[in-house]
C-alpha cells in the first residue's frame, strides 16, 4: 500500500484532490497544517507529495520551511484547481514549462517505484561538526574520508559529501568536537546526489548504534545553539 502526503488548506479542494487517486493501492494523509500534523502523528512512511499551489503560497513560514524540505526528498507533484474547466492541473518539480501529467501516473512512474521514507517531527540545528566517515568499525586514518554536518539533531544529522551512498547502507562515524570519540554507526535514509539539483549534496543518516554520552553531548550542542530551526527529519 502506497502512502502519500497531500497538502492543501480547503476541504473541498481536499476531497477532489483525493477523488482522483487511483481507487486501490493507495492512502493519503491530508495535512492543512504541518504544525498541526505534527503534534497528532510522530512518523509517517511516504513514498510522495502532493501540494496544492495555492495553499503553499499562502502557508505559514515554518510550512514553507518543511514543504521546502520535502521538495528535496520525495517524489513531488503540485496541483491546482481550475474551477472553469473542472480539471486538476498539475506540475512537476523540476519540469519544463508546459509539462502536465496526471495524478495517477504520477504515482504509478514516481512514487510506486520510491522507497517510503519517513517523515518525523525533530529540532533540527545548522550545527557544523568535523566528521570522518568509513565503511569499517576501525576508522583507521587509510579509509576514513572527512566531512562536516549540515545540520544536527539528537536523532541523525545531515553529512556533506559528493559520493553516491545507497539508501540503507551504514557507515561509522566520528565526531572530533565530541569528549567520547567512539565510532557512530549511522545508516543513510535519504541521499541528495551531486549535480541533480541546485542544493547541497549529501546523505541524511540516522544514529543506529551510540553512546548515551555522546547522545548527551550532541543535546547539549543543540540546545546551546540560538541559530536553531525546527524542521521535518527525513528517516
Amino acid at each position: 500500500m502506497l502512502k502519500l502526503l497531500l497538502y492543501a488548506h480547503d476541504q473541498e479542494l481536499q476531497k477532489r484532490y483525493l477523488q482522483a487517486l487511483p481507487d486501490q493501492g493507495v492512502m493519503c494523509a491530508v495535512v492543512s497544517s504541518f504544525e498541526e500534523f505534527f503534534k497528532q502523528s510522530t512518523t509517517i512512511p511516504c513514498s510522495g507529495v502532493l501540494i496544492d499551489i495555492v495553499s503553499s503560497i499562502r502557508a505559514t513560514p515554518f510550512d514553507r520551511e518543511v514543504i521546502k524540505e520535502l521538495l528535496e526528498v520525495y517524489p513531488s507533484l503540485r496541483l491546482r484547481w481550475d474551477p472553469a474547466t473542472g480539471d486538476i492541473r498539475t506540475l512537476m518539480t523540476g519540469a519544463g514549462p508546459g509539462q502536465n501529467i496526471s495524478i495517477k501516473s504520477f504515482i504509478s512512474t514516481y512514487c510506486a517505484p520510491f522507497v517510503p521514507r519517513c517523515l518525523r517531527m525533530r529540532q533540527r540545528r545548522h550545527i557544523h561538526c568535523n566528521v570522518l566517515y568509513s565503511l569499517h568499525d576501525q576508522m583507521s586514518e587509510e579509509v576514513s574520508q572527512k566531512t562536516v554536518t549540515m545540520d544536527l539533531s539528537e536523532g541523525g544529522c545531515f553529512l556533506f559529501m559528493s559520493q553516491n551512498i545507497a539508501v540503507g547502507e551504514r557507515l561509522w562515524v566520528r565526531f572530533l568536537e565530541l569528549m567520547d570519540k567512539t565510532p557512530i554507526l549511522v545508516e543513510v535514509r535519504w541521499c541528495q546526489e551531486w549535480g541533480k539539483s541546485m542544493n547541497v549534496p549529501g546523505v541524511g543518516v540516522r544514529f543506529v548504534l551510540i553512546q548515551s554520552g555522546q547522545l548527551d553531548e550532541i543535546q547539549a550542542m543543540c540546545d546551546a545553539d540560538s541559530g536553531s530551526r525546527t524542521g521535518a527529519l527525513i528517516l
